[in-house]
């Protein structure tokens, strides 16, 4: 049983609390995701040094990929809900996997070549990049090249991995428009509405009855 202090002013009693809060974490996900989104346009806007936007845009596109699967998540548990085995399945799967279960239950179409679900490949393997870090050799280490002592010292100083160069503020800009568009559309498959995968709830306690100052709880 939860013992709560009283203060002076008010009177102990004995009651029944009840918390039927739901919480998605895709909601944060999704408004951190935003968060960085207007930092990152603002600061391209003020002209500001790219190295320095460059933490902000890796930010984002994780939390953007985080929030992706929340959304599928979502999508899967409600269309699932009382099939304990099917979930399982599905829970342990990959996120596109997930996505193609989706489409399996409801018949949403989808154009992996178009966007906006073209755009999960890159989003995916960025989320993965950064989730299960692993040194990545440069390739190739050694090559012949023609040019000037200038031209190959700008050439190593501008040397980027492969993953690097994928994120820019044209890829963060489109990769947040998909992944809303992509939620709207699962949505929609599964008939559910926006405000039903907010988090919320309800809260409150009943009275039992009133115990003198000094009777535990």
């Amino acid at each position: 049983m939860t013992k709560v202090r009283a203060t002076d002013e008010q009177p102990r009693i004995r009651a029944k609390i009840t918390n039927n809060w739901m919480d998605y974490p895709h909601n944060d996900l999704s408004s951190a995701a935003w968060y960085f989104l207007q930092r990152i346009n603002k600061a391209f806007a003020e002209s500001e040094r790219a190295d320095r936007i460059f933490p902000d845009m890796i930010a984002c596109v994780t939390m953007m990929a985080f929030a992706l699967e929340g959304y599928v998540n979502f999508i899967g548990a409600k269309l699932l809900d009382g099939k304990p085995d099917e979930w399982r399945k599905f829970e342990g799967a990959k996120v596109r996997d997930k996505i193609k279960a989706i489409r399996r239950l409801t018949g949403l179409q989808i154009d992996w070549n178009k966007r906006p679900y073209s755009t999960t490949t890159k989003l995916i393997d960025l989320r993965n990049i950064l989730a299960h870090p692993k040194a990545h050799r440069a390739e190739p280490s050694e090559w012949l090249a023609e040019g000037t002592d200038s031209d190959f010292k700008r050439m190593l100083r501008d040397y980027e991995p492969a993953w690097v160069k994928i994120i820019n503020q044209t890829f963060v800009d489109e990769a947040y428009a998909d992944v809303e568009a992509i939620w709207k559309s699962l949505l929609a498959a599964a008939k559910i509405e926006e405000h039903e995968a907010w988090s919320g709830g309800s809260q409150g306690f009943e009275l039992i009855d009133c115990l003198p100052p000094d009777q535990p709880v």
